[in-house]
């Protein structure tokens, strides 16, 4: 069998990607899931895996090169014997695909558009009617389709510039913002613009999962394991409780709404250059050490730069956590296309009232940012109301339903 190895949606918000090292030779025999090349987007270095077992007949682009997302760059077969297509790597072939330039030629940011055959410019139903519809000048946009077309998301762009930032003064210090900050400024953006965003706050008494934590941490040292934080903790309470409200584990786009069957969670990560969303897949399926020793995998990944594709990409929902650096709450912008976002705050000694009398406690504040196109608000305040059920008896958290109930 014959298989082409493209460049996947690695999560970039530019049109091209940069092909930086083949990893593998023609003539090789891969494994599943091993790693094949490395690519740079706009948010850092990701190596692409195999989705199968195979002989690598083929590598049909040169290291540092740019490439469009959905390129063939590789061609794997059963064996070395097998015939190829002479399509595959006929030169008219290689003709057919998008322009490769080398990488020193790439800008990581949105094409220029190029005119159809009949002098119109390129642009998806879509987005023409939105132009339409707000009087833009097509002339007068840019476009980040993987050909130059004009997306939605360049509408909503031009939407946003309508209201330009206020100029610095003139003694400001000028920087350029890195490819990463680029990403992180256009996603967000578009976020907003595309998300109607609303918050759902909850406080919560954390008394009894400190508990569970201190003595998680304990077993875990006794074991050599590594110990569940509160992050982890949140993370097992967050997929736990998504089983039970689909429209929160679901994307919304292209007049369609996809309600995902897997829940994998998308966890932010600080760097010092921004921040990067590395996935627990299955995120359901891992007890409390599982998620801790995969948690402290990716954050080790995610600071050397290392995360590979599988890591990055595949996320239904997301948790971020910065109550370590003392903030009692905060909203967060929703990960596109998802439909919410989980933000945690610090664990504070507050005074609580028990039966009457009024006894030290600990409390975190958790705001939930969601997509009102897919979530409702009392979807949302149900939501909230049942994790934090779920984290104030979190004895919850260790146990496994019946597989199968014969009443």
């Amino acid at each position: 069998m014959i298989s082409k190895i493209i460049v996947p949606d690695l999560g970039a918000t530019g049109g091209d990607v940069i092909l930086r090292q083949w990893l593998v030779k023609p003539g090789q025999r891969v494994k599943a899931g091993q790693a094949l090349y490395s690519v740079e987007t706009d948010k850092a270095t990701v190596e692409v895996e195999s989705f199968r077992e195979g002989v690598v007949r083929a590598l049909l682009v040169e290291e540092e090169t740019a490439v469009p997302l959905g390129v063939v760059v590789a061609i794997l077969a059963d064996s070395m014997e097998e015939e190829l297509p002479a399509a595959l790597t006929s030169p008219a072939t290689k003709a057919g695909r998008p322009e490769l330039k080398p990488a020193a030629a790439i800008n990581l940011s949105p094409a220029t558009p190029e005119a159809e055959p009949n002098g119109r410019r390129l642009i998806s139903p879509l987005a023409r009617r939105m132009a339409q519809a707000e009087g833009l000048d097509l002339a007068s946009l840019s476009g980040s389709g993987r050909l130059g077309q004009i997306l939605k998301r360049d509408i909503e762009e031009a939407l946003a510039k309508r209201h330009p930032a206020a100029v610095p003064a003139a003694n400001a210090r000028r920087q350029a913002p890195s490819a990463m900050r680029k990403a992180i400024a256009r996603r967000t953006q578009r976020s907003k613009i595309q998300a109607p965003h609303f918050y759902a706050n909850i406080s919560l008494d954390m008394g009894q999962t400190m508990a569970l934590r201190q003595e998680a941490a304990g077993w875990a040292e006794s074991k050599g394991w590594p110990a569940p934080t509160i992050t982890d903790i949140c993370l097992r309470a967050t997929a736990l409780t998504l089983q039970d409200f689909p429209s929160l584990n679901a994307a919304y786009g292209d007049e369609q709404i996809l309600y995902f069957e897997a829940i994998n969670i998308g966890l932010v990560v600080g760097l010092e250059e921004g921040i990067v969303v590395p996935v627990i897949h299955g995120a359901e399926s891992h007890n409390l050490y599982s998620l801790a020793a995969i948690t402290r995998r990716l954050k080790e990944r995610a600071a050397k730069g290392i995360l590979s594709s599988n890591e990055l990409s595949g996320s239904t929902f997301s948790l971020t956590n910065l109550g370590m650096y003392g903030l009692d709450s905060f909203t967060a912008v929703i990960n596109p296309p998802q439909a919410g976002i989980l933000a945690l705050g610090a664990v504070r000694e507050v005074p609580l009232i028990q039966d009457g009398a009024v006894v030290p406690g600990q409390q975190m504040t958790a705001v939930l940012s969601a997509d009102h196109r897919l979530v409702d608000g009392i979807v949302a305040a149900r939501f909230m109301a049942a994790w934090k059920e779920m984290l104030e008896h979190p004895y919850r958290l260790a146990l496994e339903p019946p597989e199968e109930l014969n009443l």
